[in-house]
């Protein structure tokens, strides 16, 4: 977690010189909804997911951004924070194929910890996620564009169970459990996602 904290602080840092020398960087906007679609334990899944992606366009052809959004995975919910890229193919005409990359992390911060009747704590953290694009995007009147997508995603996340041997146990302390478990769940997804880009 502290490695990708710094690793987006040094994103940033890298960008304002941009932002600075070259007033002409134009804003990027690109929001979408869509469904998650995979499997897991349980069976096949469908979840809604949205996102959106902000950043300035480098070349004609080349934007470069972070995004954010939120995935929601039954009852678990996950925000996203990437660094992410967009780069389109043939962007002279109407009808236009893009590319997209995020790769980033998949916070768990709405998720709250959970003690049931017996005693047992119960919570969620997220982890490391990324995702490749490839779509088509319709230019309107405005010069803005609808967009058509399918994604593959991969989310990682960490659920963790817990009986405690004192009234306020310290999750980073294993003599404060009686028992503790971590399950690695990978989530992979197939998205599909429509949106629009101005």
């Amino acid at each position: 977690m502290k490695n990708l904290l710094v690793f987006f602080l040094a994103a940033f840092i890298w960008s304002c010189p941009l932002i600075s020398k070259g007033q002409d960087l134009t804003f990027v906007n690109h929001s979408e909804l869509g469904l998650l679609t995979g499997s897991d334990n349980s069976g096949p899944r469908n979840n809604f997911t949205f996102q959106t992606f902000n950043g300035f366009q480098l070349t004609r052809r080349h934007a470069v951004g972070f995004v954010t959004g939120l995935d929601q995975y039954a009852n678990y919910s996950v925000l996203p924070l990437a660094l992410g890229w967009r780069g389109v193919l043939n962007p002279k005409n109407k009808w236009q194929m893009y590319g997209a990359g995020e790769l980033g992390y998949g916070s768990a911060v709405f998720e709250r910890e959970e003690v049931n009747e017996w005693g047992q704590h119960n919570w969620r953290k997220g982890g490391v996620m990324g995702q490749v694009t490839i779509g088509f995007r319709y230019k309107t009147k405005k010069a803005n564009f609808w967009t058509l997508s399918v994604s593959l995603k991969r989310q990682i996340g960490y659920f963790y169970t817990g009986n405690p041997s004192r009234l306020s146990p310290n999750r980073n302390r294993p003599e404060d459990w009686n028992y503790f478990e971590v399950d690695k769940v990978t989530f992979n997804n197939l998205v599909y996602r429509i949106g629009y880009w101005f």
